[in-house]
């Protein structure tokens, strides 16, 4: 089987561990890529969903090579490759100056990526009438294993360290929208001005348009190479009923804001979900 017919199977069916590979497990529930688990095939690390409803009927299982961080995956009763599962990060076992674990501030993604969300709370989110119904960003904060705000100092102490210890090579800043016009941009560019201070790191970005479309200027002036502004949906009735609030903002909005922002940061590095 081709290498880019199996990565495509492993993320459409998931992935089955067996006992013996408890030590590669991923993170369950909450906010980001929960449910899913960062493998390396053919070295090529893509996400791999191991807690779902799909995956517990995948026909691929993995079972993890004694002393290792290897694996067999297996479909069926063949042997179609070997995996691997990226280590720990060695930051994880760090902690600031108040206490807090630097994985609470900040977590690995794949191999080589740092993400945080910078504001774990979103107005949006405990009103039913304004809720997207696919969210689960507080869900972390509940369980704690975040913490609701993540100042600047934290995030660039943590992302200096991840680049030192771990050889991170790029960021991703997300926000829950906060009750501001900026819908979350003012404090991102805040949050990359202070990691850019410490070390040099490319930075994506993601947030609601904001409003004034002046924010481009300064979210790039702060040190943020892309941006992410994450459409979800595009039928209006659809918007509607799974994620009312975030409706509220057009999708002709989205579409000028996808064009300032082009103007801004340049071509390819505007995305959408």
């Amino acid at each position: 089987m081709k290498k880019q017919q199996l990565i495509t199977e492993l993320q459409s069916y998931g992935l089955r561990l067996e006992s013996a590979a408890v030590g590669a497990k991923g993170r369950r529930g909450g906010a980001g890529p929960s449910d899913h688990k960062a493998v390396t095939v053919d070295g090529t690390t893509v996400m791999v969903p191991i807690y779902t409803g799909t995956a517990s009927q995948s026909p691929y299982t993995a079972e993890l090579i004694e002393g290792s961080h290897q694996a067999t995956l297996t479909r069926a009763t063949t042997s179609v490759a070997d995996i691997e599962f990226p280590v720990q990060p060695k930051f994880y076992g760090l902690t600031t100056a108040d206490g807090i674990p630097y994985w609470k501030i900040a977590l690995l993604h794949s191999h080589d990526v740092l993400a945080t969300t910078v504001q774990q709370t979103c107005l949006r989110y405990r009103d039913e009438s304004t809720a997207c119904q696919f969210c689960a960003i507080e869900k972390s904060l509940d369980q704690g294993r975040t913490i609701a705000r993540k100042t600047p100092e934290q995030l660039a102490e943590v992302a200096a360290a991840a680049v030192r210890l771990d050889g991170v090579s790029n960021m991703i800043m997300t926000t829950g929208t906060p009750n501001h016009s900026d819908r979350g941009a003012a404090y991102l560019a805040e949050c990359a001005r202070a990691i850019k201070a410490r070390v040099n790191l490319p930075i994506q970005a993601q947030c609601e348009p904001p409003d004034d479309f002046v924010w481009f200027e300064r979210m790039k002036q702060a040190g943020i190479d892309s941006l992410g502004m994450h459409l979800e949906a595009v039928a209006p009735a659809i918007r509607a009923k799974i994620m009312p609030g975030k409706a509220a903002v057009p999708v002709s909005v989205y579409f000028e804001a996808f064009a300032a922002a082009v103007n801004v940061f340049g071509w390819a590095q505007v995305s959408t979900y």
